[in-house]
């Protein structure tokens, strides 16, 4: 009696409709589907571990050529004493370039390869890719390198007239190096003239220093100097000059238009931008003839 009941129990818990037959059986075949996926795909697709080995093997070749022909565009050199030319070519920005000539120009000296981590501004990475190119020269110490730069310097005596000097000139006197040289001579050439000694220190990297190391050692002839008939300047003329440019050069040369020729230079007073400071800073390139 009592098995009975218990397989009346289990045969009204396990009954399942024809529906539900069919999606059990249905589930089944999708659980032996994945189950046996893997091995019928290694079968028909076989696996090709050689390939992939080969591939590898071109990749790092293909690394290997590149960092050989990097290696191949770079060469041994020493920063103390390097070109700006050789400098770029071994990839320092214009930036760089002129951080370090400032640098040796004040009498410093990179005493070993390492000493290039010290560069602001300079990628780590590209850093650490120069040191084994670098060869600083050997028995060579900071304070000879600053002693035989002054000593070669010192050999101009003769004062440097900044208005007539080219850039060799400019070179020869202490603390100047060729880049400061040639800003020195685009800057002159922009006021179309120095007037004054105190002018250098508009220019980058020169500052009063600089200028002090150099007393006795330079002047300026400001009869050199070019300026201009306030009355007969053009606009496109005296927008070039640095103190000038367009818009202060447009509101001279417009006032004149309006109220005619400038009886002294104190008229410029009149123009609304033109303040104290800039009416100073001006007239030194303004005449009236």
């Amino acid at each position: 009696m009592k098995t009975k009941k218990i397989e009346q129990f289990v045969k009204a818990y396990f009954y399942f409709s024809q529906t539900e037959r069919k999606g059990i059986i249905a589930l089944l075949l999708l659980l032996v589907a994945v189950i046996a996926f893997p091995a019928v795909y290694k079968m028909i697709v076989p696996p090709v571990p050689m390939d992939i080995q080969i591939n590898s093997l071109e990749v790092n070749k293909t690394l290997q050529q590149n960092h050989s022909s990097l290696t191949s565009t770079l060469s041994y050199f020493d920063p103390n004493t390097a070109s700006p030319e050789q400098l770029k070519a071994l990839g320092f920005s214009d930036r760089n370039i002129l951080s370090i000539q400032k640098y040796i120009n004040k009498g410093g000296r990179f005493k070993k390869p390492e000493d290039l981590r010290k560069l602001y501004g300079v990628k780590k990475e590209f850093i650490e890719t120069l040191i084994p190119l670098v060869k600083i020269t050997p028995n060579y110490s900071s304070s000879s390198f600053v002693q035989d730069s002054v000593k070669h310097k010192a050999k101009n005596s003769k004062p440097v007239e900044l208005n007539s000097a080219d850039t060799n000139a400019l070179i020869a006197l202490y603390r100047i190096g060729p880049a400061m040289a040639r800003r020195i001579v685009e800057h002159r050439d922009k006021l179309g003239g120095f007037l004054s000694l105190n002018q250098l220190t508009e220019i980058y990297g020169f500052d009063e220093d600089i200028l002090y190391d150099l007393q006795g050692k330079i002047y300026v002839d400001a009869t050199k100097a070019k300026v201009y008939d306030v009355n007969t300047v053009s606009l496109d003329e005296l927008k070039t000059h640095p103190y000038f440019k367009y818009k202060l050069s447009n509101a001279i040369v417009n006032y004149r238009t309006q109220h005619g020729s400038y009886k002294e230079l104190s008229d410029l007073k009149k123009i609304v931008i033109v303040n104290d400071s800039i009416y100073q800073n001006i007239t030194k390139y303004l005449r009236i003839k």
